[in-house]
Parts: C-alpha cells; structure tokens; sequence
C-alpha cells in the first residue's frame, strides 16, 4: 500500500484486517502519532533499566486508552523474539523477549512519515473478514490478499494473528473469494507459501503462479532462515 501511494498519492484504498490491534494502530498514527512517541519513549526508559522484568510486565498489561494500546503492540514488536506476532486461544500474546542490544522502539522518523501518509482522506481502514471486501469492490479495482501463510511442516504453523487461527477452510473461502472478485474483473494478487494445497486452490489457467526466493527470520536455527519459498498469486 505504501509503495503505491508513494506513486499514486491520491489512490483511494480500503485497507482491512481481522486483528483490531492493528486497525487500531494505523488510525492512533494517523491521528495521535505525537502522544503515541511520548509514549514509547517513556517505554524505552523504562525498559532500558531492567529490559526482562519490564517485557513481561507489559505483555502481561492490559492497557484501556487507544495510545497505550497500541504503544504496548509497537513496543512488544521492537523487543519480542524476531518480531514475531503470535497470540493464544485466549487471544493473549505469548512471543518471549528477543535478543537485542539497542531496539528501536522509538522509530520517530517512520511513525511521522507514516502518519502523513495515512492522513489521505481517500485511506478507510476497517476491522473485519476478508469476504466483507464484496461490499466496496467494482470492476478495475486492485485488491492484495495477505493471509496467514499455510505451514509447510508440523513445526511452522505461524497462523495465530487472532484468537481464532487460519484454517484450511478459511484458505478455500478466500479461493472461492478471488475467483468471485476475477469474475468481476477485478486484478487480484495474493501471497502465501509455498505449498501444495495452496498450488491446488489456485491451480486454474487464469492464476499466473511466481516462485520467489525468501529468508525467514523466524526460525530459532539461523542456519535453516534461507532457501526458503513463497507464492506469489495473481490473475493479470
């Protein structure tokens, strides 16, 4: 989305995702970026003192404003393992703290050129399925798919952005929703890993599927983040 606007400042985009948490963030910088940096500044000092006992104790925190929210989520994301999101079933977030010497929890620079970005009146954000994007789609639009990627091995299921995980049912809802959104001539794009069941889904004549070379940093074994594969689906 940001490379596009970068090009085409005046593009109009609905930007969805089913974790509220995100949502939440995009609109606390666009409209609250000044207090959201007091904020993880105040973050940074603290952690800086004792950084373990401070992690765990704003994991463990359950903020109420908007601002401390979604300074909890960026400074988790500065400080957690890879930066890695992942929560439980009862939709807590369980990544231990990562290894760091200096984070950068502070990134002032990028929050305030984000914040200019997302001030376009032609951005909406919205917090819901991906199936809702038929209500405000038409011919010629442009829609980009992100899903939880489907895991390659027993030990790779990274799909806990919410409390409800991915399935395989919800890929084959979102299959059923991109050959509904080509019937309307819409240009569809999605990501996903490499993967035999999402080789399947999209196996008609009309998806053109690019292999493409990625690292993973995920991984806790450094020697096993590369020679990886994604997905790059679309139909134009």
């Amino acid at each position: 989305m940001f490379n596009l606007l970068s090009k085409r400042p005046n593009m109009k985009c609905h930007v969805s995702d089913l974790n509220s948490d995100l949502i939440l963030a995009y609109v606390a910088i666009r409209d609250k970026v000044g207090e959201l940096i007091e904020s993880l500044e105040n973050h940074l000092k603290k952690y800086q003192k004792n950084p373990s006992q401070y992690y765990y104790q704003i994991r463990e925190s359950e903020p109420i404003s908007q601002i401390e929210k979604v300074s909890k989520l960026l400074f988790l994301n500065k400080t957690c393992f890879n930066g890695l999101y992942r929560v439980n079933s009862k939709g807590k977030f369980n990544v231990p703290l990562g290894r760091y010497t200096n984070p950068n929890i502070v990134n002032k620079d990028n929050l305030l050129a984000v914040s200019q970005t997302l001030q376009s009146s032609n951005i909406e954000f919205f917090c819901r399925d991906f199936e809702a994007v038929l209500h405000d789609i038409k011919k010629g639009d442009f829609v980009y798919f992100d899903p939880p990627y489907q895991p390659v091995s027993n030990t790779a299921n990274f799909t806990s952005y919410t409390n409800k995980s991915f399935t395989d049912d919800d890929l084959q809802r979102l299959a059923n929703l991109a050959e509904k959104l080509d019937s309307m001539g819409c240009k569809v794009l999605l990501s996903n890993s490499k993967s035999q069941i999402v080789e399947n889904l999209f196996s008609s004549s009309k998806w053109n599927i690019k292999e493409i070379r990625v690292n993973r940093t995920i991984n806790s074994d450094s020697k096993k983040r590369t020679g990886h594969y994604e997905f790059l689906i679309k139909n134009y």
